[in-house]
């Protein structure tokens, strides 16, 4: 049985930062083997992805180019990290997107990233954690700023992934000053209670 949960992760209006996709890609790693001919690269060691505001960090990266020229990268580790600010209209704001999974694959002609097993997805303003998603498999849709999650079997046993909703914020309260504490949360049980 899989379940799935769909979330918006905060106004969909909010994306990441437009400006992040026109930044050259900057890959490090302890070890590099390409092949120019059939267009891939493996990376191993302390791997460290940055283009503008987007990181990735993990053991091993497996890059390929399609023939439209878009890249997919498999990054794998105990565990695979993404970050990447989002463009939010409030200045007060500083928006980012938090990712952590055992292996990770970013689709550049998507701009997607799927997190596949131990999957962590969060939002935060400010530093603060706003929203957060987590299950067996979570798909992000960067450019729309969507999730989807889903919850499977691990060890024999049934995970679940539910979503806790914030309440509305009042029409006084900005972005920057209010003090929402609630977010939107995924768990892998009804029972999870959030730590505050």
């Amino acid at each position: 049985i899989i379940l799935i949960a769909a979330t918006g992760f905060a106004a969909a209006a909010v994306q990441a930062l437009q400006s992040d996709s026109s930044k050259p890609i900057e890959i490090a790693a302890d070890r590099f083997s390409g092949d120019q001919v059939q267009q891939t690269a493996i990376y191993t060691g302390n791997v460290e992805v940055h283009q503008g505001s987007l990181e990735m960090h993990g053991d091993r990266m497996d890059l390929s180019v399609n023939k439209k020229g878009y890249r997919t990268g498999v990054m794998t580790g105990r565990q695979a990290r993404f970050k990447q600010q989002r463009d939010n209209p409030d200045p007060r704001i500083s928006e980012w997107m938090h990712a952590q999974a055992d292996k990770m694959i970013y689709n550049e002609e998507k701009d997607t990233i799927t997190l596949i097993t131990n999957a962590r997805l969060t939002r935060t303003e400010n530093g603060v954690l706003k929203d957060e998603a987590t299950g067996q498999l979570i798909v992000y849709d960067i450019r729309n700023a969507r999730s989807q999650a889903q919850g499977g079997m691990v060890s024999g046993e049934r995970q679940r992934v539910t979503t806790i909703i914030a309440p509305r914020k009042k029409d006084n309260e900005s972005g920057s000053s209010a003090k929402d504490t609630t977010g939107l949360r995924s768990s892998d049980s009804i029972g999870a209670r959030r730590k505050e």
